[in-house]
């Protein structure tokens, strides 16, 4: 085989991985919006789903104040992860909102376990699937940057107490912080935040697609990262979360993995704004969506300093 043809051949292949990274970006695969779980374990832990309007619409799931510590019959709260983790006493009662929004190829139950934690702290929950994901009838997948198109009019016709609290988790901490800016919302977390999309397609193409990461070469996950910003009509700065948080005020929470395969863990320290606070928890990417413990009582205890005024609660010890 001669050199030119050999060459033509590779930029054939590497043309074709480029394709297939592309494709895998701007057209996540939809995880149906269902767990396995009856009636009466939505009813027993105060979760409704909202499924049943006329599309185009968001799908999502509410979660009211728990009225007991926890409810009568609390099932494994893991019923999305496995194992099972505690809900610890509530140190205090609050009124207000929650909205929490998972990350990339998830849906809202991705999001449940913190969403149990906030209901047994008093708070209204909203768990919505991001619009080109999940069962979501919204097409338009843009990697969070257009979500906020979507949610805020949505959000906005449910007449939720504030105060409001936006929650996000890794591609979903793109759609929280354009979300929090637009409702003008009073406090904001960031659990695995995402690096820009160019930065975070390796490291994800790693950690959930080992065996074919090993066949594409780098050069194509880039020029495949490259297409898919093109064919979602977005810049790679529309996804950096430093360009987001510039000028943002209001209390921010960032909880980053010890071990992330997916975001690099120098990455949250780039993060700034006004009010922030970082904290680094031990396991993964996804281990920051089981709150145990200790991330309830780092929680509780950032709740307590950061919303003191608007909830009325006593300052941190």
């Amino acid at each position: 085989m001669n050199v030119r043809l050999f060459s033509l051949l590779l930029l054939m292949l590497l043309s074709g991985c480029a394709n297939y990274v592309a494709h895998q970006i701007a057209e996540p695969q939809r995880q149906p919006s269902k767990i396995v779980a009856s009636e009466d374990y939505y009813q027993n832990v105060d979760l409704q789903r909202h499924d049943n309007c006329q599309a185009p619409c968001i799908h999502y799931v509410s979660g009211t104040p728990w009225t007991a510590q926890p409810p009568n019959n609390f099932a494994a709260m893991d019923i999305v992860f496995g194992g099972n983790t505690e809900i610890s006493p509530a140190p205090f009662s609050v009124k207000g909102t929650v909205v929490l929004l998972h990350g990339y190829g998830a849906n809202w139950s991705y999001m449940l376990p913190w969403s149990f934690y906030f209901q047994s702290r008093g708070f209204h929950t909203y768990m919505p699937d991001l619009p080109g994901q999940a069962s979501t009838s919204v097409s338009d997948f843009s990697y969070g940057t257009r979500d906020v198109n979507y949610l805020k009019p949505w959000f906005q016709g449910l007449n939720a107490p504030r105060p409001l609290i936006i929650v996000g988790h890794s591609m979903g901490t793109i759609s929280a912080t354009y979300l929090a800016k637009a409702l003008n919302a009073d406090a904001l977390v960031l659990l695995a935040p995402s690096s820009p999309l160019k930065q975070a397609a390796p490291g994800a193409a790693r950690a959930f697609h080992p065996f074919l990461s090993l066949l594409i070469p780098n050069s194509s996950i880039n020029a495949g990262t490259q297409q898919a910003l093109q064919q979602l009509k977005i810049a790679d700065v529309d996804t950096d979360l430093r360009a987001m948080l510039a000028g943002w005020a209001q209390p921010t929470l960032v909880v980053s993995a010890a071990q992330d395969e997916v975001i690099a863990t120098d990455w949250p320290a780039q993060l700034n704004s006004l009010q922030m606070q970082r904290h680094q928890r031990d396991g993964n990417h996804v281990a920051v969506l089981k709150p145990d413990s200790d991330a309830q009582q780092l929680m509780d205890n950032w709740l307590k300093t950061a919303l003191s005024l608007s909830m009325k609660l006593p300052a941190a010890n």
